[in-house]
């Protein structure tokens, strides 16, 4: 497997857990309870979300292969002046796959709640 890749796999966790644990510690100030309670609670109810999303991001790299080059290094995007989105995206592939994946995790919280619903359930029983 290209290394690109494996770096974009990286950049998916990073951002997920990161995501996760800034809205964790966020919630749970709100609801008074331990922190790592409350995260492994988060992590317990979305599990699945998390599985759905490391699957639709392989299934993402698959089919972005068709489209880009990964071989290109990153000095000789550099060195083109005009570059299109294409040649961009090869450049900032980590950044893009970080940001990315922050959003999706940011919405996953704010919009789905599954975990935050988890977290009250807990909080409430103490």
């Amino acid at each position: 497997m290209n290394h690109h890749y494996l770096l974009v796999l990286a950049a998916f966790l990073l951002a997920q857990l990161l995501m996760t644990s800034i809205m964790v510690y966020n919630y749970q100030k709100e609801k008074s309870i331990k922190y790592w309670n409350a995260l492994g609670t988060y992590m317990n109810a979305e599990v699945g979300y998390f599985v759905v999303g490391f699957f639709a991001i392989f299934s993402f790299l698959f089919i972005l292969s068709d489209f880009i080059d990964l071989s290109v290094t990153k000095e000789e995007l550099q060195s083109i002046t005009d570059r299109n989105w294409k040649q961009n995206l090869q450049l900032y592939f980590k950044t893009g796959a970080f940001l990315i994946s922050c959003f999706i995790q940011y919405i996953a919280f704010t919009v789905r709640k599954k975990g935050k619903a988890a977290i009250d359930k807990i909080a409430d029983k103490i």
